[in-house]
Parts: structure tokens; C-alpha cells; sequence
């Protein structure tokens, strides 16, 4: 059966539903009516990520001027129920009451709210509150050729290609390096690259832009990136022995912290690790996600024609190991064994992501 989007009202019909005693107010773009019978909020339709408006079927975001006289109605337990609307160029579009699952602590601070719907939005009404927009020159997976022969090429060509250009940072930061004598060639590729493309030294779980030296089980290593807060890290042997270190193997210490801590040797020398690193790290800091269910390995047939595998060893392989796949500006990694599988996508484009819905998987969540 076709669906159809619920009538448009005005503007004005939308805010009477906060009943007597309206108060109107503004937060950013959103409109807000404050009433005895409800809070109503109106926001603007349109794709913004990280922003004012709906972002998936479940949630919306408020961000603005601090208005701290709507702090009570944002409370998880008001008293009054929180209705929806977009407004579209005709009018504005129903999208049902929510919860608020996050604000300022403060009244004198509220700029901001978290609402969760309590209904998902079908798909035809989250498409005309958020349109989809045409994804636009994606970047190319040419890099993949480079993996197995010269990989701190392909390194290179993915993190130009898929990072946008920005103000490039000075090399003074680069200074302490000499004290540590030359780097292998990997890591000052890299580092040369975060001038170019200072977003990959912005990673949740970064690669230090200065390395550090330590200790370990298995000897004197460099510290180059670290994981959730420091709860692991990767280094490498150091000082290097001689000419057969120029890409040097990568040890993984859990929790360095302790009296003993866990060491393990990674599978990829520096120059693939790098390359392996950032692209889960890329797919974290990318502005649209995909995850499917846990589904049945076989399910994954359709998509075999789509995706190029990255000749690299599966990724954490002691958590989930996630082996990566790319397509054009699309970045995907699939955990699976011979009977389940989960697959994660990464897009930089919203609409890079949408033509995944015709494959019919049960989505944990999807951004497209």
C-alpha cells in the first residue's frame, strides 16, 4: 500500500496545540511554542548533521541561543507532552510527540535538547524532514591497487581522497621528532599527511602527534597511538636495531598500566597497520553510519558485487575483527564467521548510503 505524509497545517495551527498561554520562542533555527497543554517545537527541514533538526527516524536535536526559561519543559518527566513538527515550503509536517534524552544541567545554560520520537518516523516522512540529498563527486577506491606493493602509497592517496582539504599546519610541531632520531618511513608519512589532512590527528583514538618512549615486556618501545584513553597502545621496537626495521613490527600493549601488562604482536608491520588504523578510525569520524543486525553470513551475497575487499588481516582481532571494505566513497567492515555476520558502513555522503535500503537488511541503525 502507498503511503502518503500526514495533511501540512500552518504554522500557527501547529503552535495552538500548546494551548492556552502560548510563550513562543526561538532556539537556532527551531521555533518553540510553550503552552499549558503541550511544548510544541518546529524545526527546520533539511539534511544537518551534528545539528538543529531531525537527524534519523528517532531523533531530533535543538542547538542555539540559551534560553533558560524552557529548561522545565525539556525535563525527561515534564508535565506536558513535546509535539514535532518540520516545516516544509507548504506547511508544517507532523512527526509525532518525543521524550528529551538530553540538555544543559543548568537552566541559565539550556541551549540544547536531545529528543528521542516516540514512534519512528516511516521512511516517506523522515525523506521530506530530512531530504535526501544527491551525493555529488564521491572519492574512488584507485588506492586499494597499492595495498600489497606500497602501502604507505595507498595510505596517502585514501587519507588525500577521502579527508577534506584545510588550513595545513605549520611544521614547527615537528621538532621534537629529531630528538628521537628518524622515524620509519611510515609514521613520517603519516605525520606529513596530518599537515595536509590535519582531521587524522583529530580521531577519538588518535595517532600522537608526538610519539613517547616506554618500557614494555619485550623491551624499549615508541608509543605512536593510543586506545580509549590510553587503555592500550600501539608502539613500535625502539631504538630501531638496523636496516631491516625500516617498517618495523607493531606491538599492541593492553592496559600499559599494570604491573603486567599484555603485549601482543600485531600481524601487520607499520606501513599496513597505519593504513588499517586509519581507516576504522576514518569510519568513526565519517558524518553518516550504517550498521545491520546480526544477520546470517549468507545474506551478504548481494553485496560482494558492490564492495572491494582491502587486502589487510582482520582489524582488533581479539574484539571484533573486522575485515574493511570500500566502494566509491563508501567504507564498510564485516565481522562475520561461517553462520552470522555484522556489517558496518561509513559514508561521507547521506545519499552515498540510502541505495543500501534496497538489500532489505534489518538495521541497528542507519544514517542513509
Amino acid at each position: 500500500m502507498k503511503q502518503t505524509l500526514p495533511p501540512l497545517i500552518t504554522e500557527a495551527a501547529a503552535l495552538s496545540v500548546a494551548g492556552a498561554g502560548r510563550h513562543r520562542y526561538e532556539m537556532g533555527p527551531a521555533l518553540i511554542g510553550a503552552g499549558a497543554d503541550a511544548t510544541v517545537v518546529i524545526v527546520e527541514s533539511g539534511d544537518r548533521p551534528g545539528v538543529s533538526g531531525v537527524q534519523d527516524s528517532t531523533k531530533v536535536l535543538l542547538h542555539g541561543d540559551m534560553v533558560p526559561a524552557l529548561h522545565p519543559r525539556f525535563d525527561f518527566r515534564a508535565a506536558v507532552p513535546i509535539h514535532l513538527f518540520a516545516r516544509l515550503d507548504r506547511g508544517c509536517l507532523p512527526l509525532g510527540t518525543a521524550l528529551c534524552r538530553g540538555r544543559s544541567s543548568a537552566p541559565a545554560d539550556f541551549n540544547h535538547a536531545a529528543l528521542e520520537l516516540d514512534q519512528p518516523l516511516s521512511r516517506e516522512i523522515l525523506n521530506a524532514a530530512r531530504p535526501v540529498p544527491a551525493p555529488g563527486p564521491v572519492p574512488g577506491v584507485e588506492w586499494v591497487n597499492h595495498v600489497e606493493t606500497d602501502p604507505i602509497r595507498a595510505l596517502e592517496s585514501f587519507v588525500l581522497g577521502w579527508f577534506p582539504a584545510e588550513e595545513t599546519e605549520s611544521a614547527g610541531d615537528e621538532s621534537a621528532a629529531g630528538e628521537l632520531g628518524d622515524l620509519p618511513e611510515a609514521l613520517a608519512a603519516f605525520r606529513r599527511l596530518a599537515r595536509l589532512r590535519p582531521a587524522i590527528h583529530r580521531f577519538h583514538d588518535p595517532v600522537l602527534r608526538q610519539p613517547t618512549r616506554a618500557g614494555g615486556p619485550l623491551g624499549d618501545r615508541l608509543i605512536f597511538a593510543v586506545w580509549n584513553g590510553a587503555g592500550m597502545d600501539w608502539s613500535i621496537p625502539w631504538p630501531p636495531q638496523g636496516p631491516g626495521d625500516a617498517d618495523p613490527s607493531v606491538w599492541l600493549t593492553e592496559d600499559p598500566c599494570a604491573e603486567a601488562p599484555e603485549t601482543i604482536l600485531e600481524k601487520e608491520p607499520l606501513s599496513r597497520f597505519l593504513l588499517q588504523f586509519t581507516l576504522y578510525e576514518g569510519m568513526n569520524a565519517a558524518p553518516y553510519h550504517a550498521r545491520t543486525s546480526c544477520m546470517e553470513t549468507q545474506r551478504l551475497e548481494p553485496l560482494w558485487s558492490m564492495l572491494r575487499p582491502v587486502p589487510l588481516s582482520p582489524f582488533l582481532p581479539t574484539y571484533e575483527a573486522d575485515k574493511f571494505f570500500v566502494a566509491p566513497g563508501l567504507l564498510a567492515t564485516v565481522s562475520s564467521d561461517e553462520n552470522e555476520a555484522v556489517v558496518t558502513f561509513a559514508a561521507l555522503h547521506r545519499g552515498t548510503l540510502t541505495p543500501l535500503l534496497e538489500h532489505g537488511f534489518h538495521w541497528f541503525c542507519f544514517d542513509g
